[in-house]
């Protein structure tokens, strides 16, 4: 029995681009959506076990957002990221990288740790900001596997399109972070507890300024944002849990220590749908927690964001007196 690649239906060439035309066509002016279905695209396409992104910080690689295909952890790659190919495609961003067995390639077969991340196959490529690499996109598999001119087409198409958005919210998360910077500067001549006592999260105090840059940014892009409230009470653990959790978010999120045992996650530019993966993750972490959720919409009455912390909070009672996961709040004021 081959462990290469099956070979291609009939039509696979025109299903692929039916799939990226409608991926297009779904996710206009919605980067979340983008990356979300475009990374699902090309592990349902191309039967792999990972696709992910990654972007360059001043901390180093950061796993941005993923797909994978059932029954796959990530678990490994959030650990250490760096120990597999991104340094290796970002130090050569012309080419993308391909790798049909790296237990057998002369170039990789002595890096066992990366069969301890599951990855026997790689694709992948750097996305660029003009001459600057900010991140990769690349597909990971456990077993040996070829990636053919196909497969490296669809992934250079995405690469593309992810590559011109992921560079347009950095730009973004660069003013968001220098408006923050300016009101979180004020804050702490004001104020300096800016953190919970108990879990070293961000606290109420630094929501209230955070909001005062991020509500005028949401309301000038006419961006959702969606929030999450639960109650988690302190044990032994749990404060690894929840800043082990906070670490593995998206950048732009928001885990914040509302009160005593109770947790706010709010996530910008981010619909129902969206949120609902994050929340199915975060659960991986945190364990199962009756759960408020609601969307705020930069329009109408709701323009303090009040409402919808309102609204969360009536959602979560009412997770918790029916015993469920997640309760969505009613759109509205």
């Amino acid at each position: 029995m081959s462990s290469g690649k099956a070979a291609k239906r009939p039509g696979s060439e025109i299903g692929s681009l039916a799939a990226l035309a409608d991926l297009l066509e779904e996710s206009h002016a919605d980067p979340c959506r983008l990356f979300e279905q475009g990374l699902a695209l090309l592990v349902a396409r191309l039967g792999v076990d990972r696709a992910l992104l990654t972007r360059v910080t001043g901390l180093g690689y950061e796993v941005f957002w993923w797909a994978v295909a059932p029954g796959i952890s990530m678990e490994c790659v959030f650990s250490a990221p760096e120990k597999g190919l991104c340094p290796t495609v970002l130090a050569h961003p012309d080419l993308p990288l391909v790798v049909s067995d790296t237990a057998t390639d002369p170039q990789w077969r002595h890096r066992p740790e990366l069969s301890d991340l599951g990855i026997r196959a790689y694709a992948g490529l750097a996305l660029m900001s003009g001459t600057t690499a900010i991140g990769t996109l690349c597909l990971q598999h456990r077993t040996p596997r070829t990636f053919d001119a196909d497969d490296v087409a669809l992934l250079r198409t995405l690469g593309q399109l992810m590559g011109r958005t992921l560079d347009a919210e950095n730009r973004k998360q660069e003013l968001r972070g220098a408006l923050d910077a300016l009101d979180l500067s004020s804050a702490i001549v004001e104020d300096s507890a800016l953190q919970g006592p108990r879990t070293g999260l961000p606290n109420r105090r630094y929501l209230d300024v955070w909001l005062r840059a991020s509500l005028f940014m949401a309301r000038r892009r006419d961006e959702p944002i969606a929030v999450a409230l639960w109650s988690q009470p302190m044990a032994a653990g749990t404060r690894t849990l929840l800043t082990g959790a906070a670490a593995h978010l998206r950048g732009e999120d928001l885990l914040i220590e509302l009160s005593t045992d109770q947790y706010l996650l709010v996530m910008p530019h981010t619909d129902r749908e969206g949120a609902e993966v994050l929340l199915a993750r975060l659960r991986k972490s945190l364990g199962l927690h009756p759960t408020g959720a609601a969307v705020w919409l930069p329009e109408g009455d709701d323009m303090t964001f009040r409402s919808a912390l309102t609204r969360v909070g009536r959602a979560f009672t009412e997770a918790v007196r029916q015993g469920v996961s997640v309760v969505w709040a009613p759109a509205g004021n």
